[in-house]
């Protein structure tokens, strides 16, 4: 790295610190977490149904996508919101994902061979990381509700 971009590096994470200190982090990581959980889910919907939603379970990332999307839309306008029904859902999306993450994991045992032929099983079966991702999205929903808001003291 030059040392302009370093120089430029050191603004934005001065820019990003400041944000976070003064408090308006909360509504744009409510705001990522809302876009992020509509691409998660299209993917998901997308391998999902691929899969025929061979299990019901399938069907969970689905159905706790839209609560997490509301949420976090509204805790961009609503402090009230984004501390209570915000952290709840995200809570859930989070659940949700490491549940998955099980059920992936149980998926590739369940393949012929089992874990004994990882190496073919991870790639051929169901994606052993993916639910990490939709974790992860739930977990940016809860920094965004413990974070402080813009206007209040500290």
């Amino acid at each position: 790295m030059s040392e302009l971009d370093l120089t430029h590096l050191e603004q934005d994470v001065t820019t990003v610190l400041r944000d976070v200190n003064q408090g308006r982090f909360e509504k744009s990581m409510a705001g990522v977490t809302a876009a992020s959980a509509l691409l998660v889910c299209a993917e998901v919907y997308y391998e999902h149904y691929k899969g025929s939603f061979g299990n019901r379970l399938m069907w969970s990332p689905i159905v706790v996508t839209p609560p997490l999307v509301a949420a976090a839309v509204a805790g961009i306008f609503s402090r009230k919101i984004a501390k209570t029904a915000l952290p709840a859902a995200s809570l859930l999306y989070v659940f949700t994902g490491l549940s998955g993450l099980a059920l992936h994991v149980r998926g590739v045992a369940r393949k012929p061979g089992g874990w004994k032929y990882a190496r073919y099983n991870v790639v051929m079966g169901p994606p052993v990381i993916a639910p990490g991702l939709f974790a992860m999205v739930g977990g940016m929903g809860l920094l965004a509700a413990l974070v402080r808001r813009e206007g209040e003291d500290r």
